[in-house]
This record gives C-alpha cells, sequence and structure tokens, in this order.
C-alpha cells in the first residue's frame, strides 16, 4: 500500500506539472487577464497538489516509522520533509486560489481606476511565493537527503534510491543558490521532478516488503 501511494503521488505530481498554466505575459493588465481567465485550472492543479503534499506527509510518517524513528537521520528527515511541505503548501495556496481570484477582482473598473494598487497587491503576493517556494523545496530536499543517509546502509535499491536522493539533495541546492535567478523557475521546476523520481525510487524499495505485508495476510 505505501508502495503503490508513493508511485501515484509521483505521478500525480508529474501530471499536475505538466498541466500548469503558463504566464501571461509582462503587462500588468495582460498579467491580471491570464490570472483571471485560467482560475478554474489554477485551482485544480494547485489544489492538487495540496492534496498529494498530504498524502506523502502520510506516506513518509509510515516510512520513517518503517526506517526507525529513533534513528537521527530519519527523524531529521520527517521533520525537514514536513516543514517543506507546509510551506509549499502555503505558496499553492496562494498562487493558485488566492491570487486568480484577487485578480479577477483587481479587472473590475474601480480597482483599475487605481492603477497603483492592482501593481502593489501582484507585487506583494509574488514576492512572498517567491521566498515561500524556494524555501519549501529546500526543506523538503533536505529531508530527501537525510532519510538517504538512512538508505546508502542497504545494498539495491535502497542505495540506488539513496545515491539518487543525494543527487537530487545537492542539484536543487546548487540550482537555487548558484544558477542565476534568471533560471531560479527552471530549477523550481526540474526540482519537483526531481523529488517525484525520488519518490518512484523509494516507491520500489518498500515493494518488497508492501507484498510480503500482503501475503502475510
Amino acid at each position: 500500500m505505501l508502495s503503490l501511494s508513493l508511485a501515484v503521488c509521483a505521478v500525480g505530481s508529474l501530471i499536475l506539472l505538466a498541466n500548469h498554466p503558463a504566464g501571461g505575459g509582462h503587462e500588468l493588465i495582460d498579467i491580471l487577464r491570464a490570472e483571471a481567465r485560467d482560475q478554474r485550472l489554477n485551482g485544480l492543479v494547485h489544489g492538487g497538489f495540496i492534496v498529494t503534499l498530504s498524502a506523502l506527509v502520510v506516506c513518509f510518517a509510515y516510512l520513517s516509522r518503517v526506517l526507525g524513528l529513533e534513528r537521527v537521520p530519519v527523524l531529521t528527515g520527517l521533520v525537514m520533509y514536513c516543514i517543506g511541505c507546509g510551506t509549499l503548501m502555503a505558496s499553492m495556496l496562494l498562487d493558485g486560489l488566492a491570487l486568480p481570484a484577487l485578480a479577477g477582482r483587481l479587472l473590475e473598473p474601480a480597482a483599475l481606476g487605481d492603477p497603483g494598487m492592482p501593481k502593489a497587491l501582484l507585487l506583494f503576493s509574488g514576492t512572498l511565493i517567491r521566498f515561500l517556494m524556494p524555501m519549501g523545496l529546500l526543506f523538503q530536499a533536505a529531508g530527501m537527503f537525510s532519510w538517504s543517509i538512512a538508505l546508502v546502509g542497504r545494498r539495491g535499491w535502497p542505495l540506488a534510491s539513496g545515491v539518487l536522493g543525494f543527487a537530487v539533495a545537492i542539484a536543487v541546492l546548487t540550482g537555487i543558490f548558484v544558477l542565476p535567478k534568471q533560471l531560479t523557475e527552471h530549477v523550481l521546476l526540474g526540482a519537483i521532478v526531481g523529488l517525484s523520481l525520488w519518490y518512484l525510487a523509494v516507491a520500489a524499495v518498500v515493494w518488497p516488503s508492501s507484498r510480503s505485508a500482503s501475503g502475510a495476510t
């Protein structure tokens, strides 16, 4: 059950990412119109991410029990990952639900009559998202790195998933702090893809135990 849940969350994250609405240009009125136009799709995609993150918290809480919560890397990974999920949920709520609804209100003639207000609200929202999303992914990457420490001590799929976790975590850290800001959006999208691939690797790790547990019942 755990293996299947992780695989579903991984595939679901990739599908949601592929259906993420594109931006609406650089002019203020174009951004507002795009956000208002894609309000339903934004809600579905970002709401789907919030549900997926909630399911992943449950999956990794159970995985931490399997790996041994008394182990420092496992407990650290669980705490870091939960912080990351909470931060990402706040970013998804703001970016996919609050901001499109706000854009619809700002397109009303009364709001457009004062162009300073829409611009200030969009700048404020965008600034929050610009900090929340990278922070959430960094905490998730830290959790992945910590869990990978607990996995590399074994052979086979656990070792492979641990090495993959190290590689993705280091890539996320390097991409956010080292690469130019113009590439930040691509780095964040790549981080979600990398995390999803790691979920699939962990699903392969727990698959044999899931089969044996179902067979015992």
